[in-house]
């Protein structure tokens, strides 16, 4: 049986190699694109191994078809209270009004045993709720939300952010982060290493198995018999999406390449003027935003999928979906990539922001498909191996707090 501390926490219906849990899943989020898979998958994961999951939102989450467009979009109420200063922190703050009476009367009411957040920034519910209710708390945090929006000018209090980051992450129980890089990044900025726990993304293999003909597809597209690179993604500016044009038309790969964008976003306009100014036209294939659903169909197309940048402290979810197709993957050689793959072996890596790298690696794999079967297949059996799997993920939390006695309750 789960460790348990008397009176705090009680877990009693058998599985497979334990017992199950009653769960608590609340985030505070719009539950969309790469957000709303991860959620959706952790849930389903920890139904699948025998835990009973009932979820907290504020808004819908389930796996309804996705509207790809409005997921590019920001919320309304962000582009309207970040016009006003400190509105958009004190918005996300009286979201705690509500959240923390709101989550201590669904713990009580469901007799819950855990209860796991999805972390957002300035959100202390979960914490305070579990603290309350005498209930442990596992925060899963997938990327530094105080040193990300203060970056990217989204709040005008980065102190007060990094400060509120540090006091919820060592009010957890457990703190689930998703690359090395951040784990340092979250013990630089105070949070207790032994709250922290690593635990990288993972995939669904089961909703990657596409057994349908794209022939069609490929013709709708234009892309005939040629190899096709791909990149799968919303189009923001730090993605890297002009450096792959750039690379790609370096690499003189056009007559038998095509490079395959797939995704929307506000960097868009300036993707196809630079297309349109160095003559890629018939090169370079804009599939235009794509639900979720539909994305395996469209990645079986690509023979090659590229990651052109990341941040440093990311687990790109979309390498790990490269890897479940078995593609033939090339991303920067960077440390939270490098926890992922290995050059030579199940990727080629490249000097990140380095055209002529990228270019090189490119062309080695379009005229070498050999080393492209090899390396693709290297990358699946990189996902078992590995355990790179969503219920792997999901059987990791449950037994860091099974094997624990200290995790199971707030002393």
């Amino acid at each position: 049986m789960c460790a348990t501390h008397p009176g705090r926490f009680v877990a009693g219906v058998k599985r497979a190699n334990g017992f199950a849990m009653k769960i608590l899943y609340h985030h505070r989020t719009r539950a969309t694109d790469a957000q709303k898979v991860h959620i959706l998958e952790m849930i389903e994961a920890f139904r699948s191994i025998g835990h009973e999951v009932t979820v907290a939102s504020l808004v819908e989450t389930q796996n309804k078809p996705q509207d790809p467009e409005r997921e590019a979009r920001d919320a309304t109420w962000k582009v309207l209270v970040r016009k006003i200063p400190f509105a958009y922190e004190l918005v996300q703050l009286g979201y705690n009004l509500i959240g923390i009476p709101w989550l201590l009367y669904r713990i009580r009411r469901t007799g819950v045993d855990l209860v796991y957040e999805r972390y957002a920034l300035l959100n202390f519910s979960a914490v305070c709720a579990a603290w309350l209710a005498g209930k442990p708390v596992v925060l899963e945090v997938n990327s530094p939300l105080a040193l990300e929006q203060t970056r990217e000018k989204e709040t005008r209090a980065g102190r007060f952010a990094s400060w509120t980051e540090r006091l919820i992450c060592n009010a957890a129980t457990k703190v689930v982060v998703v690359s090395g890089p951040l784990r340092r990044i979250m013990i630089q900025s105070g949070v207790e290493p032994s709250k922290l726990f690593l635990l990288p993304n993972g995939v669904n293999l089961k909703r990657f198995d596409v057994a349908q003909d794209v022939g069609a597809l490929r013709n709708s597209l234009g892309i005939g018999s040629r190899i096709v690179i791909g990149f799968v993604g919303w189009f923001r500016p730090w993605h890297g999406l002009e450096f792959l044009l750039d690379a790609f038309r370096k690499s003189s790969l056009s007559g038998n390449a095509v490079l395959l964008l797939i995704g929307d976003g506000p960097v868009m306009p300036q993707l196809k003027a630079y297309v349109e100014k160095t003559g890629l036209q018939h090169s370079v294939v804009f599939a235009g935003p794509v639900s979720h659903e539909e994305i395996p169909r469209y990645v079986k197309l690509i023979d090659i999928a590229v990651q052109p940048a990341a941040n440093e402290y990311c687990c790109p979810m979309k390498i790990l979906e490269y890897m479940g197709l078995a593609k033939a993957i090339v991303a920067p050689r960077q440390e939270n990539i490098e926890e992922l793959l290995e050059n030579g072996r199940n990727a080629l890596l490249f000097q990140p922001g380095n055209a002529e790298s990228l270019s090189r690696a490119l062309v080695s794999l379009t005229t070498q498909p050999e080393l492209r079967a090899q390396i693709g297949s290297r990358a699946l059996r990189t996902i078992h191996e590995r355990g790179f799997l969503w219920e792997s993920n999901a059987r990791k939390v449950s037994e860091l707090l099974c094997s624990n006695p200290t995790v199971m309750a707030y002393d």
